[in-house]
Protein backbone atom coordinates (compact mmCIF):
# COMPACT_ATOMS: atom_id res chain seq x y z
CA UNK A 1 0.00 0.00 0.00
CA UNK A 2 2.85 2.39 0.67
CA UNK A 3 3.89 2.04 -2.86
CA UNK A 4 0.66 3.30 -4.28
CA UNK A 5 0.91 6.13 -1.52
CA UNK A 6 4.32 7.40 -3.17
CA UNK A 7 3.49 6.89 -6.61
CA UNK A 8 0.60 8.91 -6.16
CA UNK A 9 2.36 11.51 -4.72
CA UNK A 10 4.95 11.31 -7.49
CA UNK A 11 1.97 11.92 -9.68
CA UNK A 12 0.46 14.81 -8.08
CA UNK A 13 4.15 16.33 -7.98
CA UNK A 14 4.10 15.87 -12.04
CA UNK A 15 0.55 16.82 -12.60
CA UNK A 16 1.87 20.28 -10.03
CA UNK A 17 4.52 21.07 -11.82
CA UNK A 18 2.62 20.14 -15.33
CA UNK A 19 -0.24 22.92 -14.48
CA UNK A 20 2.89 25.47 -13.58
CA UNK A 21 4.35 25.09 -16.96
CA UNK A 22 0.81 25.34 -18.84
CA UNK A 23 0.74 28.33 -16.59
CA UNK A 24 3.87 29.49 -18.31
CA UNK A 25 2.96 28.44 -21.60
CA UNK A 26 -0.42 30.93 -21.49
CA UNK A 27 1.41 33.52 -20.57
CA UNK A 28 3.59 33.49 -23.23
CA UNK A 29 1.15 33.30 -25.48
CA UNK A 30 -0.50 36.17 -24.79
CA UNK A 31 2.65 37.76 -24.82
CA UNK A 32 2.69 36.99 -28.31
CA UNK A 33 -0.43 37.40 -29.53
CA UNK A 34 0.50 40.79 -28.23
CA UNK A 35 3.36 41.12 -30.22
CA UNK A 36 1.91 40.04 -33.43
CA UNK A 37 -0.63 42.82 -33.04
CA UNK A 38 1.61 45.28 -32.32
CA UNK A 39 3.43 43.90 -35.54
CA UNK A 40 0.26 44.37 -37.52
CA UNK A 41 -0.13 47.65 -36.40
CA UNK A 42 3.41 48.69 -37.24
CA UNK A 43 3.46 47.44 -40.42
CA UNK A 44 0.05 48.51 -41.15
CA UNK A 45 1.35 52.27 -40.10
CA UNK A 46 4.46 52.08 -42.15
CA UNK A 47 2.74 50.81 -45.17
CA UNK A 48 0.47 53.39 -46.13
CA UNK A 49 0.32 54.71 -49.40
CA UNK A 50 1.56 58.04 -49.97
CA UNK A 51 -1.34 60.53 -50.37
CA UNK A 52 -1.83 61.05 -54.36
CA UNK A 53 0.00 64.33 -55.84
CA UNK A 54 -1.94 66.65 -57.30
CA UNK A 55 -2.55 66.38 -61.03
CA UNK A 56 0.34 68.14 -63.51
CA UNK A 57 -0.73 70.45 -65.87
CA UNK A 58 1.66 69.34 -69.24
CA UNK A 59 0.55 72.18 -71.33
CA UNK A 60 1.73 75.73 -70.83
CA UNK A 61 -1.45 78.41 -70.71
CA UNK A 62 -0.90 81.50 -72.50
CA UNK A 63 -2.85 84.62 -71.06
CA UNK A 64 -2.76 88.65 -71.47
CA UNK A 65 -0.93 89.00 -68.42
CA UNK A 66 2.18 86.63 -70.16
CA UNK A 67 2.36 88.86 -73.16
CA UNK A 68 1.08 91.96 -71.52
CA UNK A 69 4.23 94.65 -72.04
CA UNK A 70 5.89 93.51 -74.87
CA UNK A 71 7.01 95.55 -77.72
CA UNK A 72 8.10 94.04 -81.21
CA UNK A 73 9.26 96.52 -83.96
CA UNK A 74 10.48 95.09 -87.60
CA UNK A 75 11.31 98.07 -89.17
CA UNK A 76 14.59 98.34 -86.50
CA UNK A 77 17.18 96.96 -88.12
CA UNK A 78 18.95 94.08 -86.25
CA UNK A 79 22.57 94.38 -86.74
CA UNK A 80 24.25 98.00 -87.85
CA UNK A 81 27.77 98.28 -89.38
CA UNK A 82 29.60 101.16 -87.75
CA UNK A 83 30.14 104.44 -90.04
CA UNK A 84 33.37 104.39 -91.56
CA UNK A 85 33.68 100.31 -92.08
CA UNK A 86 33.10 98.96 -95.20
Amino acid sequence: MEGLEQENRLLREEMTTMQAKIDEMAALQTQVDELIELVQTLRAAQYQPPPPSPPVNTQAEASPSTIHGWTVSFNTPQQTIPEGRP
